[in-house]
């Protein structure tokens, strides 16, 4: 899934990439990136991205953005209950 960071005047979109790519980003993303697990993962930047501090917020956003997905994974399994209808 596509997010996008925002901080001053600075947005980054982390957009997925295909396995074996690796990650694709500036120095600054890189580092934060790749502390946070991520492997495969195109960025992309807008704005005067050489302010090291908002270019760091904006990807900790992004990533921030992402810990609100739920992976299958983690959905509980449940037995569903017969019908009353049915019988």
């Amino acid at each position: 899934m596509k997010v996008t960071g925002k901080c001053g005047s600075i947005r980054l979109r982390c957009i997925p990439a295909p396995k074996g790519t690796g990650i694709v980003a500036g120095k600054i993303p890189k580092k934060l990136l790749t502390m946070a697990g991520y492997e495969d993962v195109f960025t992309s930047s807008k704005g005067h991205t050489r302010t090291f501090g908002n270019f760091a917020k904006a990807t900790f956003q992004a990533i921030y953005l992402t810990y609100s997905f739920t992976t299958p994974d983690f959905w509980l399994h449940e037995k569903l209950i017969e019908s009353p209808m049915i019988g």
